[in-house]
């Protein structure tokens, strides 16, 4: 098997949990909408091969490369467009859908701005092809989107405060354009409210904020969701990993709305974390949660 990336592969969050629940059997077909390094994608074809396929979806573009297995389809798209992407494919019997949302670790050595220990242009788009940078969105929204953003994608306590410095900023021709200027602003608006350091970065939620509404993830797995579940066979099962527990809310509630449908059975009572050893040795884990529910 041979594939050609253009980063590395990342450390997949609970892999050996997805495997277990999605239970990927030879010759069936899955899709993973979010393939970012290819690492739950990889593991998932193993399973399934050798008659077998899986469709791996990024819109970042830099993932997603030429590869040399006929077993592997890799799409540069959004997964919020997966039913018309399977059509497409020509692929039917889609027995397992996995969505890994959030950010690949991969995508943090980027200069795209993700990274709020680097330099870099405050871009945040997933595709630098579509929409708006977050850059632009602090030189044009007002204070009140601006903390609406803050709020609702981030949960930021100082949202108010750090929406009025970005204003002021602004008003004296200081546009924050860059991640490190981000950073700086955040940091000393916390030092003004806050006389202890915080454990972690304080500019980590405002980050998280504008990423969500650069790339509408919020919209994108609301409008995923339905079509994962038309597309999967009887007996498919549909696994989201989420880190924000807006989007855990979001599949959580849909999961319901469709068990009391009588279409799904609910295979996590509770969302499924990392265990101690995988937060020891991956970080990022920290905050995942998944969830699994299989057609009926």
């Amino acid at each position: 098997m041979t594939l050609a990336f253009s980063m590395p592969i990342h450390e997949p969050v609970l892999l050996r949990e997805v495997l277990s629940l999605l239970n990927p059997q030879p010759g069936q077909n899955f899709l993973d909408g979010t393939f970012g390094g290819g690492g739950h994608a990889l593991a998932i074809l193993e399973r399934v091969k050798p008659d077998g396929k899986v469709i791996g979806i990024d819109w970042d573009e830099k993932t997603i490369q030429t590869n040399k297995n006929k077993n592997l389809i890799l799409i540069n798209d959004n997964y919020k467009n997966l039913k018309k992407i399977i059509n497409d494919s020509g692929i039917s019997k889609i027995c397992g859908i996995l969505l890994d949302l959030g950010l690949s670790s991969d995508q943090l050595e980027q200069d795209r701005g993700f990274s709020f220990q680097g330099q870099g242009f405050l871009d945040l788009r997933f595709n630098q092809k579509e929409g708006i940078t977050a850059a632009e969105i602090l030189a044009t929204c007002n204070e009140e989107e601006l903390i609406k953003i803050f709020k609702e994608y981030g949960e930021e306590p100082l949202s108010k405060p750090i929406a009025k410095k970005i204003i002021a900023n602004r008003a004296s021709g200081r546009k924050i354009e860059t991640a490190d200027m981000l950073v700086q602003l955040v940091s000393e608006t916390y030092r003004k409210y806050f006389k202890k350091p915080s454990k972690h970065n304080p500019a980590t939620r405002i980050f998280q904020a504008l990423r969500i509404a650069v790339n509408d993830e919020f919209g994108n797995i609301r409008f995923a969701l339905p079509q994962a579940m038309q597309v999967l066979v009887p007996g498919g099962r549909l696994a989201v990993i989420s880190f924000h527990s807006g989007e855990d809310r979001i599949v959580k509630n849909f999961f319901k709305d469709q068990a009391k449908k009588g279409k799904v059975n609910i295979l996590t009572k509770k969302p499924v974390t990392a265990s101690e050893e995988e937060m020891t040795n991956n970080p990022r884990s920290r905050s995942a949660k998944l969830r699994v529910a299989e057609k009926i």
